[in-house]
C-alpha cells in the first residue's frame, strides 16, 4: 500500500484526488491509502485497512420517492429498505437502489469507490446508526482501491448526515 501524493492522468487516481481536494476544502486532511489490491468489497477494504468489517462504509445511492440520497451502511450490515422507507414515511416500493450507471452519473464515482465527498452536486445523507459502535470509519476514496479513515463525528458533520436505523 502506498500513500497517494500526486494527481495522475489515471481516472481512478483523478477521482481519488477529487475526494482529497473536496475534503481539504472542508478542512479535513484525509490520509488516503491507495492499495495494489482492490478495496471494492467491504471485506477487501477491511482487510486492506486492518479494521473490523463494521467500520467499512458502504456508500449507497438510493432513490427514496424518486429523490436520490446517500445511505451509508456498515460493511457488516445490509440496507433494510423497510426501515429506510419508514424513516421517510413512504412505502417500501418507493425505495430503489440506483443502477451502476445512475451512481456514476450522480456521483462521478464507480460502484465500489463511491465517496460522499467531491460529487457534482451534494446529496442528502442518512448514516446507519450501527456505526455508533466505532469511533473511526473507513470510506471509499473515489476508486475501487482507495480508502481513508475518518471519525464518525466528522462523517456526520461533513455530510450533514442524519443517523438513523436503516440496516439489519
Amino acid at each position: 500500500m502506498t500513500a497517494m501524493t500526486t494527481p495522475s492522468a489515471d481516472p481512478a487516481a483523478a477521482a481519488s484526488e477529487r475526494v482529497r481536494a473536496a475534503l481539504e476544502a472542508l478542512g479535513f486532511e484525509p490520509r488516503m491509502l491507495i492499495h495494489d489490491a482492490s478495496t471494492h468489497t467491504a471485506e477487501e477494504a477491511a482487510a486492506a485497512a486492518a479494521c473490523e468489517l463494521g467500520q467499512i462504509v458502504k456508500t449507497l445511492v438510493v432513490y427514496v420517492a424518486a429523490e436520490p440520497m446517500f445511505v451509508l451502511v456498515a460493511g457488516d450490515r445490509r440496507l433494510d429498505d423497510r426501515l429506510l422507507a419508514g424513516r421517510f414515511g413512504v412505502g417500501r416500493k418507493r425505495v430503489k437502489l440506483a443502477s451502476a450507471e445512475q451512481v456514476l452519473e450522480l456521483t462521478g464515482y464507480p460502484v465500489g469507490g463511491v465517496s460522499p465527498f467531491g460529487t457534482p452536486r451534494p446529496l442528502p445523507a442518512v448514516i446507519d446508526d450501527s456505526f455508533q459502535r466505532f469511533e473511526v470509519l473507513w470510506l471509499a476514496g473515489g476508486a475501487a482501491n482507495a480508502i481513508f479513515p475518518m471519525p464518525l463525528s466528522v462523517v456526520v458533520r461533513l455530510t450533514h448526515g442524519e443517523i438513523a436505523a436503516v440496516s439489519t
